[in-house]
């Protein structure tokens, strides 16, 4: 989706100094109501919107519910009436819920502690106190390497963008699932749970779980409990379908790990990367974001990670933690180089993956 078929709404609020912006993608052809349930705060609003005027611009009040947002980027000032909150439809979780819906669960969903301003900074000064003591001497060189190039990043923001309108369509597609907890009432949750097991084992009888590295034969109960489960669940069915022999070889050869478990670690770590499950990805200016323009970009970096994690585990003789550590360099290496396609965060991740490995 491009800017001339969406509205990409940015809001500044009355009276704030010094706030932070905060934004909303919505469908062509949305309306003011359609705006005040995607806008992502409680209480009451009034909204007000920029229009051009003989050289300068006014501010429009929008009264009208039914109205319809004019196509392309729009700014939008809010005037808060009242800090209760009001009433919202209820989400409706079924496979075909119109594409607005998902926008409206994404940002009306029930706050999550946001992560740090930095994002990727954060998870540096993270990994550099836990996990660099725990790489081999080959695999802390390449830390050294690492860590340089993401404090020039972090100094620099060269090259650095906010996301497209056209990436902005997936990332915000991916915080949905990212937010969502996994039901065994919602179709498309089931539908994609029995899609991985028949991808990997076929139909030949019941599902034994265990198999695929869950702790038991009822995954459904790990699902809901796990962050950003439904996300890693979507990506995880891509992976087994898409790359099936990579997943079959990992499967029997590397019963020293639970498959299932450490997917769910690295798509919980991708999400919370991204800043998937707050949102902040919409304000932030990075390097890699028009990879995600490709509706497969999220689930490719997911399968590179995984299959970088299954090499590092052997590597690391069966050590999980120090396998992970060099996997959340890995792919902060691969997002730091910038891949713009696919095609370039394959490559990239060849080069990054070969270096730690050897």
């Amino acid at each position: 989706m491009g800017s001339h078929d969406s509205v990409f709404c940015r809001f500044v609020f009355c009276g704030a100094e010094d706030d932070e912006p905060s934004s909303v993608l919505l469908p062509q052809g949305a309306t003011v109501a359609s705006l005040r349930h995607a806008f992502p705060f409680e209480g009451k609003y009034h909204f007000r919107l920029q229009e051009t005027a003989s050289g300068g611009y006014v501010w429009r009040d929008l009264v009208d519910d039914a109205e319809t947002l004019p196509s392309g980027h729009v700014l939008v000032k809010v005037l808060q009436l009242s800090s209760s909150p009001q009433a919202y439809p209820i989400y409706s979780s079924q496979i075909d819920a119109p594409e607005y819906e998902q926008f409206e669960h994404f940002f009306r969903a029930s706050p999550v502690k946001a992560t740090s301003k930095g994002g990727l900074n954060s998870m540096w000064k993270s990994l550099k106190a836990s996990g660099k003591e725990q790489l081999s001497k080959t695999s802390a060189r390449v830390w050294e390497t690492v860590e340089f190039t993401a404090g020039r990043y972090f100094n620099s923001q060269s090259g650095a963008e906010k996301p497209s309108a056209a990436a902005l369509q997936q990332l915000s597609a991916a915080a949905s699932l990212s937010r969502a907890v996994f039901s065994d009432a919602n179709r498309d949750h089931m539908d994609h749970l029995r899609r991985l097991w028949t991808s990997v084992r076929g139909d030949a009888g019941p599902p034994a779980w265990t198999e695929l590295g869950f702790p038991s034969d009822d995954p459904i109960s790990v699902l809901q409990n796990s962050p950003s489960s439904v996300f890693t669940l979507h990506a995880l069915v891509f992976f087994s379908e898409v790359h099936r022999s990579a997943c079959l070889e990992m499967l029997p050869a590397r019963p020293a790990y639970a498959f299932a478990m450490v997917a769910l670690h690295l798509g919980a770590l991708v999400a919370d990367l991204l800043d998937l499950p707050t949102g902040r990805f919409v304000e932030r200016d990075e390097v890699y974001w028009r990879l995600f323009e490709d509706p497969i970009g999220l689930r490719e970096l997911f399968s590179v990670s995984l299959h970088a994690y299954d090499g590092f585990h052997r590597q690391a003789q069966g050590s999980f933690q120090s396998a992970m550590e060099q996997t959340k360099a890995f792919m902060c290496q691969v997002l730091l180089r910038g891949p713009k396609t696919v095609g370039d965060l394959v490559q990239v991740a060849h080069q990054v993956r070969s270096a730690v490995l050897h």
